[in-house]
């Protein structure tokens, strides 16, 4: 009873009134048994005083709960196959109640048949090579959805370290005089509690008064210095464009099955993640940011997820905005609306609540993105930013909803952005532009050109304030303005001193729109984004190989988004003109035919290579091309190894916005990846004079923009 008995004094201890009042207060005491799955455990409850004597909690079902201050019964059929509903009825006059239970938590990480880029997981694990626990688990009492407070401390195997959210006490370690025990508190209202231990190596340093920790699995100093400075980095850089950072810490833990999570105050990475260069400047920030967006300021799910698409425009995009690549960006953002979200599988934001496919992603995250993107350009950098600042200052561990969002951005900027919101984020689709005509004529002072503007999208017309650049005869940089477009079309006069040769509408892609075929080159997002998709497989190709493609092709048809068939070259007479095809081996008889493809597009490949900025041999290099066929997307994989397969299996979904990659044999490292160039737009056009003529020239520069902060 060691474990009970202990718990009782780390709890006369505490100074209750740290806590944030009327919310639950837990105070736990854990023990982990990796070897056997399973965790003894003792949770005092401080429960708000209005509380009612009769109450219903949720825990895991093997834990067995049981109480020295009350009944506990079953309260009826399982929440789910994990998690057991319970009835407790409080003492007489009193608001505390203690539970202990003990028990297996052992659910092995499964991939998510839903979308193949996902990373495995769990509702809950204990295990010799760590444990990871959320509130999902069941692992400790939930008494609803009222936010917490709480106190953890762990009792840990020899040389294992457990993190949650919250401060690390000393205090709590050094009561105990002993190994192997860590104790944190979290005094703000929290969602949930998590819990990680693994036998870790931990690197701490305190920059600016927070303290960055890092624990791997296997010592690695220097990479531990190069996390800890990207976190005093990246701290520093959203304290400065929203407000102070919420924690007392941050940390980065590296798991033992490749992740990407992001908890408050920490994140949870896969060893694989955390050694890939460009993760410290991409998923790495975006974590670190979640802590004021979603892990800060809580999402109110009714009304859908804001957090993702602010936490992406804020990081994702904003780090490639700083390396002048935010245009960039932006088109591939669209392009995965247009490739991944049909008509009939759109929904509005306010449905939005996580990403399970590369459809809700291009909504949830992409178009919610896009949304910010536009209010930024419609308020100004300076009231933006304002307004970020006062929805975390009013919002700081509270819930919050679009409407929240809404309400600061109106009063932030004096404006009514009611009709905006409920525009981007109650409204399903998109709206689709045709540049319809441009035509410049002399005037007494110089040109007047007119342009002529219309949205083709089936509905309603959107209100739209369309960004023109005008190419002028003589001049460098371009013409700019923006049409204020609230009707289906819109024309726009402009007065000019130079002669017009050349509009671009939307140029640097701020409008979120369905773009239009020609403006998206092909990609591997359109094939595996296609409602129907077509898997040829080779027959007369080597045994080993014929067996891996068919395997991968059979893993692809899992997913329940697309309809997917599967056929060897020999069972078919033409490729179909609809949907989407992949073609697998250098002897599927279908080569030849995207071959000829490929070359009408201006690519060149040859019988035993392809140029890719330079020659990459098909007998040493794996290659992935697309092109399309007709209307239809097309893909070909080839590779020297059938070894290489499976793993190139699992990458490619992650290459979904390139036309085009190569992999080195046999570690399938990647050697080369890019998008085939777009040549035409029907957004631009060449003005056609007052005599009928026009001149095709280029866009001349736009202007520079500064990011949102540097």
């Amino acid at each position: 009873m060691r474990l009970f008995f202990f718990a009782a004094v780390i709890f006369a201890l505490l100074p209750l009134s740290g806590f944030a009042q009327s919310l639950p207060e837990h105070h736990l005491h854990v023990v982990l048994h990796p070897e056997q799955h399973s965790l003894e455990a003792e949770d005092r409850i401080i429960l708000p005083p209005d509380t009612p004597r009769t109450l219903y909690f949720s825990l895991h079902r093997n834990m067995d709960p049981a109480s020295p201050d009350a009944r506990i019964e079953i309260a009826g059929a399982k929440l789910n196959s994990l998690i057991q509903e319970y009835r407790v009825v409080l003492p007489h006059g009193s608001n505390v109640i203690t539970l202990t239970y003990s028990g297996e938590i052992f659910q092995p990480p499964r991939q998510d048949v839903r979308e193949s880029r996902s990373f495995e997981s769990t509702p809950g694990i204990i295990a010799p090579e760590g444990t990871v626990l959320a509130g999902d688990s069941g692992w400790y009492p939930n008494f609803g959805d009222s936010m917490l407070t709480f106190t953890l401390d762990v009792d840990l195997p020899q040389g294992w370290h457990a993190i949650s959210q919250g401060k690390r006490s000393e205090d709590g370690v050094a009561a105990t005089g002993r190994q192997g025990h860590v104790h944190w508190q979290e005094t703000q209202p929290q969602d949930e509690i998590f819990l990680i231990a693994a036998p870790f190596t931990e690197y701490a340093r305190e920059d600016n008064g927070i303290e960055s920790l890092v624990y791997l699995r296997n010592g690695d100093a220097a990479l531990a210095q190069r996390y800890q400075d990207a976190t005093a980095r990246y701290i520093a850089m959203y304290q400065r464009l929203i407000g102070p950072y919420p924690y007392a810490k941050f940390a980065l833990l590296e798991n033992f099955w490749e992740t990407g999570y992001g908890m408050p105050s920490f994140t949870l990475l896969g060893s694989q993640v955390i050694r890939l260069p460009f993760i410290i400047d991409t998923s790495y920030p975006h974590e670190i940011l979640h802590n004021w967006w979603g892990n800060g300021v809580y999402v109110d799910y009714s009304g859908g997820n804001w957090s993702e698409g602010l936490t992406a425009y804020l990081a994702d995009h904003l780090l490639q905005e700083q390396k002048g690549n935010g245009a960039e960006y932006r088109r591939s953002t669209l392009q995965k609306y247009a490739d991944f979200v049909s008509a009939g599988r759109d929904f509005p934001l306010t449905q939005f609540t996580s990403r399970h496919s590369a459809q809700t992603e291009a909504v949830g995250y992409g178009k919610a993105m896009m949304m910010f993107h536009m209010l930024r350009r419609e308020l100004g950098d300076d009231t933006f930013i304002r307004a970020l600042q006062n929805f975390y200052r009013d919002y700081r561990f509270k819930r919050a909803g679009f409407a929240d969002l809404e309400r600061e951005f109106s009063e932030s900027s004096g404006k009514d952005l009611k009709p905006f919101f409920a525009q981007w984020v109650q409204r399903t689709g998109a709206p689709q532009l045709r540049l319809v005509s441009a035509e410049a004529h002399r005037a007494k002072a110089g040109y007047e050109l007119r342009v002529n503007v219309e949205q083709t999208q089936p509905g309603p017309a959107y209100d739209l304030d369309l960004p023109i650049a005008v190419t002028l005869a003589g001049q460098d940089a371009a013409y700019q303005t923006v049409i204020e477009m609230k009707d289906k079309h819109a024309s726009l006069h402009l007065a000019l001193d130079a002669q017009p040769l050349r509009v671009d509408v939307d140029p640097e892609f701020d409008i979120f729109r369905r773009l239009d075929r020609a403006e998206i080159p092909p990609a591997l997002s359109q094939v595996f984004g296609a409602e129907k998709m077509l898997i040829v497989l080779p027959r007369k190709a080597p045994e080993d190989m014929r067996a891996q493609f068919l395997s991968i092709a059979q893993a692809w048809k899992q997913q329940p988004s697309r309809a997917t068939r599967i056929l060897w070259d020999d069972e078919i007479e033409r490729l179909p003109d609809q949907g989407s095809v992949w073609l697998f081996g250098e002897e599927n008889r279908f080569r030849d035919e995207f071959q000829r493809a490929l070359v009408k597009s201006g690519e060149m490949m040859s019988e035993g290579g392809v140029w890719l900025a330079r020659e990459y041999d098909r007998a040493h290099d794996a290659l992935v091309l697309t092109v399309h066929i007709g209307p239809a997307a097309a893909a070909w994989l080839t590779a020297p190894d059938a070894g290489m397969l499976p793993v190139l299996a699992r990458k490619l979904p992650h290459y979904s916005k390139f036309s085009y990659a190569a992999f080195s044999a046999p570690d399938t490292a990647n050697l080369i990846k890019g998008v085939w160039p777009v040549t035409s737009s029907p957004l631009g056009m060449a003005v056609r004079q007052q005599d009928g003529s026009v001149v095709e020239v280029p866009r001349a520069k736009l202007a520079v923009r500064e990011s949102l902060v540097n």
